[in-house]
């Protein structure tokens, strides 16, 4: 039996997808923290989830899909924001507004999942395309007017996977269908709740 620590990152190279490290992965790399340092480097935020035990075979080690249904969902405090994320280092309100669209796109990718000769096609968020200037033009117009509307890039990945697997099924290579980019209509306005921010994706038809 082998042991591995697992992390959740959301990469705009790869997509959400876990990276899993054994011992020997560990000392290789230089330690968690230099290998937290690599996921601050490549990743928008990335958290660790915990951990999985694998079997040796004859390819590699090998680790069931029950292994990761075990694992948590991380929370508000787990999560840390890397260095391809527009907001890293920026201000709080900057952080806000770039997670809400993620988040916002992310449901609208959701809505989208159907289930086809008894398999699930489904969309995952791979690159939002904003960058730290255009992110900051965002939070100083909702500062001044409360409200604004904008077109962002993002590119997405589609994949397919059987409903019967333990969750959570992520887009793995050999899951992927295709991958493209469209360009999506929203709103970013002050939120009356705790979330501060809420952004609204408009009808696609707008663009």
């Amino acid at each position: 039996m082998i042991e591995a620590i697992v992390y959740f990152v959301a990469s705009p190279e790869s997509g959400p997808h876990h990276r899993i490290y054994d011992n020997e992965d560990i000392q290789a790399l230089g330690g968690v923290h230099a290998i937290e340092a690599l996921l601050e480097k490549e990743s928008y935020w990335f958290a660790r989830l915990g951990e999985v035990r694998g079997q040796l075979g004859p390819c590699g080690v090998w680790f069931a899909s029950a292994e990761f249904a075990k694992l948590p969902q991380p929370n508000k405090d787990t999560w840390r924001i890397g260095r391809r994320n527009p907001a890293f280092r920026a201000s709080e309100l900057d952080q806000y507004v770039f997670q809400a669209i993620f988040r916002a796109i992310e449901r609208m990718l959701e809505s989208w999942k159907c289930e086809q000769d008894g398999m699930v096609e489904a969309y995952a968020l791979k690159e939002l395309k904003i960058r730290p200037n255009r992110l900051l033009s965002f939070t100083r117009a909702l500062c001044s007017v409360g409200m604004l509307h904008d077109i962002v890039e993002v590119c997405l990945i589609k994949y397919w996977y059987d409903p019967g697997w333990p969750g959570p099924t992520l887009p793995d290579d050999d899951l992927v269908i295709a991958e493209y980019c469209i360009r999506v209509p929203v709103q970013i306005r002050w939120s009356g709740d705790q979330k501060l921010v809420h952004v609204e994706v408009l009808p696609l038809a707008s663009c």
